[in-house]
């Protein structure tokens, strides 16, 4: 099964405005927490609820990886509304939701998690089909 032209840019340029949304909304651009459409509304709250989906882990090591997710769902953005190496931000977009998936499920439960995971399963499943369909099509393609 090949994706049509037009879903497969409509899925890579959602996959990635659905990253920039949600590092905008970490960094308070989308106004304050409690507003429609904000969840976090400053960075501080997201670093708190890493440090709760990584109870293992020391503070410190917490907020590194929070920085670090940042980083890297911005240049996933980037590259996926760009179209640039398609295949490997797809892939590393599904691997990122899957440990995010499994961070949930371990630390705070299935039940509790239920309502983020509907959401995250449903944007790995657009992860895989567009590393699926990049991999079918020519290294170059937009």
């Amino acid at each position: 099964m090949t994706i049509k032209t037009g879903s497969f840019i409509f899925i890579r340029v959602f996959l990635g405005v659905l990253y920039l949304w949600v590092v905008a909304d970490r960094l308070g651009i989308l106004g304050p927490a409690g507003n429609l459409g904000v969840v976090w509304g400053n960075f501080d709250n997201f670093l708190e609820y890493t440090a709760t989906l990584n109870p293992w882990f020391p503070r410190v090591v917490s907020d590194i990886l929070g920085y670090f997710v940042t980083f890297l769902e911005v240049v996933l953005g980037v590259l996926l509304v760009s179209g640039i190496r398609l295949k490997e931000a797809a892939l590393a977009s599904l691997v990122l939701l899957l440990v995010f998936l499994w961070s949930m499920i371990f630390s705070i439960g299935f039940k509790e998690a239920f309502d983020y995971i509907v959401f995250t399963v449903v944007v790995a499943a657009a992860s895989v089909l567009l590393y699926r369909e990049a991999k079918k099509r020519s290294p170059g393609w937009v």
